[in-house]
């Protein structure tokens, strides 16, 4: 998850808070932390980003990165075979915007309390971003409730999802669509209940379109997915 103050996103699921001391924050949401994107967004001008995931392992990762530690990893050549690939910032983040960004673990679904407890600081976010993260949640409505509590007036959510429900990561009872309503027999679409959850808590729809993205699990096979990407301002 990233939080800005300043931030860093990943190539898988994230949450990210962004908050610009002067006059933009922005609140990325639940991240693991791989990629360089957080710091990216401290390099695009947000003064304070922090990043946070469920994984400490993840967290650790991006502070050797923001740091400037070597950070190598292995990625799948074909079955059993590896090659190993190293991490590197782009030139234009430097000391000076790594330095904005802070990383820490967290709950996407206990974002209500950590902002109540002082846990993401006390200024509301003017931005979150959730990348590919709302289907791998175990309450994604309680995440929700987060971003109606942590986004200041005028902030913006983007939400990035490709609505791949599974029980393994959430209970079925817990999805937003993709089942038949049980007394009409409807199909219900996740994102028409995401717009109907967003709008119940304060948002208004300013942004739609389809993301594709290509997920790398071998040298000869990848996943092309197409996420749902909309953006929503706080009345």
């Amino acid at each position: 998850m990233f939080l800005t103050k300043g931030c860093c996103l990943s190539s898988s699921s994230f949450f990210v808070f962004l908050r610009l001391l002067s006059s933009l924050s922005l609140l990325l949401c639940f991240l693991f932390i791989q990629g360089g994107s957080s710091f990216e967004l401290a390099a695009s001008g947000f003064n304070d980003v922090v990043g946070f995931d469920y994984s400490q392992s993840f967290v650790d990762a991006a502070n050797d990165m923001k740091n400037n530690k070597d950070l190598t990893f292995r990625v799948p050549l074909e079955a059993e075979t590896y090659t190993e690939v190293s991490a590197m910032h782009q030139h234009n983040v430097n000391e000076e915007v790594r330095n904005r960004c802070t990383f820490q673990t967290g709950d996407a679904c206990n974002l209500v309390n950590d902002f109540n407890n002082g846990t993401l600081g006390t200024d509301q976010f003017d931005a979150a971003i959730l990348a590919n993260l709302l289907c791998r949640l175990p309450d994604p409505m309680a995440c929700l409730d987060g971003l109606e509590k942590c986004i200041a007036k005028d902030g913006i959510a983007v939400i990035v999802t490709p609505f791949s429900w599974l029980e393994q990561f959430t209970h079925k009872s817990k999805w937003l669509g993709g089942y038949d309503d049980p007394v009409s027999g409807t199909p219900i679409d996740s994102y028409d209940r995401l717009r109907a959850e967003m709008e119940t808590r304060g948002f208004e729809q300013v942004h739609h379109e389809q993301m594709p993205l290509v997920i790398r699990e071998h040298r000869r096979k990848y996943q092309y997915i197409v996420s749902e990407a909309t953006g929503w301002r706080k009345k």
